[in-house]
């Protein structure tokens, strides 16, 4: 491969969660667009512990990790996730999905991006996108917008 950018660290500051789920898709992708994920298991949590940067490296020396886990990329995945996600409250996921609001200046692009990733956290399953067309039209202040959905 000729880029060898790799995967930037992981941002640690705003909503660590999604900042995760971000950061770990984009290094699973990276696994497999530079073929690491062909290389032996230590290679790859050699490479998920170098591009997570210095915080997210800071994070991995508190883990409690069993004899060989270090070497696992699936463990040490897991324990990321746990740090970084823990145990979801979906009931406050959906809260926060049913209450949003248009906020002033944002696009119709904007609404639907931000429903989708709020969506996401509620194990709403095959309603998902239903609900969110339901969620425009319902909060979109532009009426005209309200109208073409309603037909």
């Amino acid at each position: 491969m000729g880029d060898n950018r790799g995967v930037m660290p992981l941002c640690t500051r705003g909503n660590m969660a999604e900042n995760w789920k971000l950061w770990r898709a984009r290094f699973e992708n990276y696994l497999v667009a530079s073929e690491v994920c062909k290389k032996d298991e230590k290679t790859q949590c050699a490479q998920l512990l170098h591009y997570i940067g210095d915080d997210g490296f800071k994070i991995y020396t508190t883990f409690k990790l069993e004899e060989g886990q270090q070497n696992k990329l699936k463990d040490l995945l897991r324990k990321f996730e746990e740090h970084f996600i823990g145990k979801e409250n979906v009931a406050y996921e959906r809260y926060k999905f049913f209450t949003y609001r248009q906020e002033e200046g944002k696009s119709l692009e904007d609404i639907v991006i931000e429903l989708k990733k709020k969506a996401s956290r509620c194990k709403l399953e095959g309603l998902q996108d239903r609900l969110i067309v339901t969620m425009i039209t319902c909060r979109i202040r532009n009426e005209a917008i309200r109208q073409r959905l309603l037909r």
